[in-house]
């Protein structure tokens, strides 16, 4: 894309842009963490971290996030952003800028320290400082002022370092503008798209071809663990009697349920209109009382005596024998029952599950037999695994060409001649902004990242890329004209951005470098793997 994206591929706002700076955060001594004497994790030129220093940090990093996202963290997420060992890498950071700072003479003053305690938000009443308030705060809070103050100097002399490091950084009108083009520049590529289906019809596997790839492969073909179940059903109906119902628990029925037989902003209409129903109500209510009853009755008879079948005989009862089923294809109707595929796989062969129900009654369930998960013989499934070899080969195959064909290009053909000799065309992109979507390709992180290295002098990237099941390759075609009609009002706005970005990468950097030279001459120690905390 931008000239500037192959020249400074290696520098900072490059990084920047392509999302490759890692900016540390330092929680500066937020909450006076104390002094607590317990396993050590890591020394830091002398200086002990226990382990009740990061499980502290850690409850505040899982507090933060928690107060970010609400409710709606994941476990997931909250265990995929690791934030033991970001704790841990706190602390060594706040040691190390303390340290540092102490080294060079770095101290803020006692003046300064009262000022930005007296700024204080939580401290203030009215906005203005309230010294009874800032005491009160600190007693609750089980510290002294002297130590809170102490506190407070280390982390804003640790800050005063920071700005030392950080204040030299500038970021000049090149850079300001490359940003700006970044942003608001378009490109045009040429592409030529190998697809694995053209490459089918050239695959001829063997018997030895197929049985090699079942056994390299055979969870591919795995058939799940099969059940066979037994069921007796008591189905409310059959319980149900309608003369038994009386008049007076209709209107019973009418007048404590009639706002559920009103239309919306209506009237509940006259009881006479909605008998039918509520007779067929009562009878359901009654005939799934009755149902239960039997099938509780049922249950408990054959778990007693195991006479499942011959309890259905003696009481004339239908027995359901399922065919074998998986987790993934439990038949009807058991696949409405609440709590059946938990049920059933804890159950073995021959034994009685719990009762279970649905809006048409109850069931009693037995396990009849359970077929292990097992891989079925290359005679049973040869297409099925003649099928995937095939894909697999024609992909391999592809992707060779395509590789091959970037080749060549590298050597100096030109892209309408590798079209030629593969009988194909070359296709066109149209114009859009690198990040986003490829028209007529689609979408690939790989490929994406890789556009910023083209430009005209090095139109095409390193490798081939695998998008919608095809390998494509892609040649820099032109790039769009920029409009800057709005590049003075936004500048001072770029510029914040980049200068802080610098910035950052600059104190990370720095960080990072020390860390390793304190790693180097012995006087960064870990203790513990943060791991196993």
């Amino acid at each position: 894309m931008l000239e500037l994206m192959r020249k400074h591929a290696k520098n900072w706002l490059m990084k920047f842009l392509l999302g490759m700076i890692v900016i540390v955060f330092i929680f500066y001594f937020g909450t006076q963490r104390g002094n607590e004497q317990t396993e050590t994790v890591a020394i830091v030129d002398g200086k002990e971290i226990a382990l009740a220093q990061v499980q502290k940090e850690y409850s505040e990093l899982v507090e933060f996030y928690r107060r970010q996202y609400g409710n709606d963290l994941p476990d997931e997420l909250l265990k995929g952003l690791d934030l033991k060992q970001r704790a841990l890498n706190n602390l060594i950071s706040q040691a190390i800028l303390v340290e540092k700072a102490d080294g060079l003479g770095i101290a803020a003053t006692g003046e300064e320290v009262r000022s930005f305690i007296m700024a204080y938000p939580a401290f203030q009443r009215g906005g203005a400082f309230d010294e009874a308030l800032y005491h009160r705060m600190l007693r609750v809070n089980r510290t002294t002022p002297e130590v809170f103050e102490a506190e407070q100097q280390k982390m804003l002399s640790a800050f005063k370092l920071e700005q030392l490091i950080t204040e030299a950084v500038k970021v000049s009108d090149e850079e300001i503008f490359d940003f700006f083009r970044f942003q608001n520049e378009q490109i045009n590529l040429n592409y030529l798209m190998f697809s694995p289906a053209s490459y089918k019809s050239s695959i001829s596997p063997s018997r030895k071809d197929l049985e090699d790839y079942l056994k390299d492969h055979g969870s591919e073909f795995r058939v799940p663990e099969q059940i066979q179940i037994k069921a007796l059903f008591f189905p409310w109906r059959d319980y149900a009697a309608s003369s038994g119902i009386s008049e007076a628990e209709i209107a019973d029925y009418y007048e404590r349920h009639s706002s559920n037989f009103a239309k919306k902003g209506e009237k509940a209409p006259p009881i006479s209109d909605v008998k039918p129903r509520i007779v067929q109500e009562l009878m359901q209510i009654s005939g799934m009382a009755a149902a239960e009853e039997a099938a509780r009755t049922a249950h408990d008879t054959i778990y007693q005596q195991e006479n499942f079948d011959a309890y259905a005989t003696q009481n004339k009862l239908k027995t359901v024998t399922t065919d074998f089923f998986t987790m993934d294809g439990i038949p009807a109707p058991f696949n409405k029952l609440a709590g059946f595929p938990q049920m059933v796989m804890d159950l073995q062969k021959g034994d009685l599950g719990k009762v279970l129900s649905n809006e048409e009654g109850y069931v009693v369930i037995q396990v009849a037999s359970r077929k292990p998960p097992y891989v079925p013989q290359l005679k049973d499934i040869e297409q099925a695994v003649e099928n995937r070899y095939t894909e697999m080969e024609a992909r391999n195959l592809c992707k060779k060409t395509a590789d091959a064909m970037l080749s060549r290009l590298k050597k100096g053909e030109s892209l309408n001649q590798i079209a030629l000799a593969n009988r194909m065309s070359v296709e066109e992109t149209g114009f859009f902004k690198p990040g986003d979507a490829i028209p007529k390709l689609g979408t690939n992180q790989q490929l994406s990242l890789a556009l910023y290295q083209l430009s005209e002098g090095a139109p095409l990237p390193e490798s081939t890329f695998e998008v919608n099941g095809g390998f494509v390759i892609v040649s820099f075609k032109e790039r769009g004209k920029i409009d800057t009609a709005d590049y003075e009002a936004k500048k001072e706005n770029f510029k914040k951005i980049l200068l802080q970005a610098k910035r950052n990468e600059t104190f990370t950097t720095w960080l990072e470098n020390t860390k390793a030279l304190l790693i180097k001459e012995g006087k960064l120690k870990f203790k513990k793997d943060i791991k196993e905390l």
